[in-house]
């Protein structure tokens, strides 16, 4: 019996021991997930803290651009105008009127109903006039550059461009209607503004920021350059009638026109070659004279016939095509004329070289007046001293020269051999010129008959022995 007792208070010792054990296994489990918990919702707290320390940076930054807006309100604002500038405005359309030299035909108010608590309301108006196309676009500039903003938003042209059509100035005249419109603006909002700290202070220190936003401030502009050459794209020059019968036909005037622009292509070819690194120093003399002698040709003629062009179509091309080019040839060599010149006053050593060796080149093959006009290009730079190492370089292209200009200057003399005896025994003769001269006599004070052979003469002009063939 007592071994019983002593079993049953074993079981219930183990038994209330295993119950303690689960009991403080689920304790531990609920307290860890007590204690995630927590840890889950202290980590949310800390990134709105986070979040809220970076709205707090930002804050300085909100208000200073706070600041410069409330500030330059007006300046924004500005350009539209109030009940009282818009009667300005209406008057400033007459001097609009007498700046183009457009007729006025009227203008109305387009009423439009204003909606509750519109802050901008818009305000149009219509204009009818007369003007050519440039007076018409001359006004519109002068529109959309006024002060305040205002816009044409739609316009109408009924061209005038029948026979019976109005001319003023040369240019056909065109009934045109506007529509401008513009905003009046209706103050300041009426909601709560937010109350920022040390106002006074805070916008005393960005007085340099709100000052250079307020000259930020402005309308993009575009003045109208006028015709400038161009034709009335309303009016179709077929109908025009102010061409007839008056100076040279427009075939005339397009083959002029086109002779002009064909040497002003070729006189910017030339320049374009003069820039290019592997024009050589001989080219770029002979491209420079013949472009400026082109364009010394072109100054002398093109005032008188530029009178000769008055087909509209022409005209255009002629202000786009040669007048345009000429004038930027004319400037880029007064930019080069005008730079200073510190170049070396003789040829380079390799250029002399060269020079040498294209002058033997050109004499020995015959041609001569190659040989010439490619020393002359650059003669007033060879007078180089003896003292230099290019200076028996400079002799030897010299040498060359007399010799080309000698022989083309023999070339040119009249000389008409009629009739050889060659003698084997003594000396020869030849009949030169209807007169008779044996070998060793002068024929002139430059010219030696030297030897007479039987399908030759051999001559001696300024030291230089030349030959001349039956």
């Amino acid at each position: 019996m007592a071994n019983w007792n002593q079993k049953k208070l074993i079981l219930t010792i183990g038994g209330s021991a295993i119950a303690l054990c689960l009991m403080s296994a689920g304790g531990i489990y609920y307290t860890l997930g007590v204690v995630d918990e927590t840890y889950a919702e202290a980590m949310k707290k800390e990134e709105a803290i986070l979040a809220a320390e970076n709205k707090l940076k930002q804050v300085p930054s909100l208000e200073k651009e706070v600041i410069i807006l409330r500030e330059n309100l007006d300046e924004y604002v500005k350009i539209l105008p109030d009940s009282k500038e818009l009667s300005d405005f209406v008057r400033m359309l007459d001097q609009f009127d007498r700046q183009s030299g457009v007729q006025s035909m009227g203008l109305a108010h387009r009423k439009r109903t204003e909606k509750k608590g519109e802050r901008f309301t818009p305000i149009e108006y219509t204009y009818e006039m007369q003007a050519t196309l440039w007076q018409c676009l001359k006004f519109m500039n002068l529109i959309e550059n006024f002060e305040r903003f205002v816009s044409i938003t739609d316009f109408s042209i009924d061209s005038g461009s029948s026979k019976d059509a109005v001319v003023r100035d040369g240019e056909t005249v065109h009934k045109v209607k506007l529509t401008m419109q513009t905003y009046a603006y209706n103050g300041k909002a009426t909601g709560k503004e937010v109350v920022i700290g040390d106002y006074e202070d805070k916008k005393k220190a960005l007085t340099d920021e709100i000052w250079r936003r307020i000259q930020a401030i402005r309308l993009d502009r575009y003045d109208h350059k006028g015709e400038q050459g161009r034709r009335d794209v309303l009016v179709d020059p077929r109908e025009r009638g102010d061409l007839k019968d008056v100076g040279p036909s427009i075939e005339e005037q397009r083959k002029l026109a086109e002779r002009y622009i064909t040497e002003i292509t070729r006189l910017r070819e030339m320049q374009q070659k003069i820039k290019k690194q592997d024009t050589t120093l001989f080219e770029q003399y002979s491209l420079e004279k013949g472009l400026k002698e082109g364009l010394a040709k072109i100054a002398s003629e093109i005032e008188r016939d530029a009178t000769m062009i008055a087909y509209a179509p022409l005209r255009v091309r002629w202000a786009k095509e040669v007048v345009q080019p000429l004038d930027e040839l004319r400037t880029q060599i007064d930019v080069v004329a005008a730079a200073p010149v510190t170049r070396d006053p003789f040829l380079p050593l390799k250029e002399m070289q060269q020079l040498v060796a294209d002058l033997a080149a050109d004499c020995d093959s015959g041609q001569l007046e190659q040989a010439k006009n490619r020393f002359e290009t650059v003669g007033n730079r060879m007078n180089i001293p003896e003292s230099d190492p290019r200076h028996e370089l400079a002799v030897q292209a010299k040498a060359w020269h007399v010799k080309a200009t000698t022989a083309l200057d023999f070339k040119g003399l009249d000389l008409r051999v009629q009739g050889l005896v060659v003698n084997r025994n003594g000396r020869s003769g030849v009949l030169l010129n209807g007169e008779v001269y044996e070998e060793g006599e002068y024929v002139s004070d430059e010219l030696l008959v030297k030897m007479v052979e039987e399908e030759q003469v051999w001559f001696v002009f300024r030291g230089l022995t030349l030959v001349r063939t039956m």
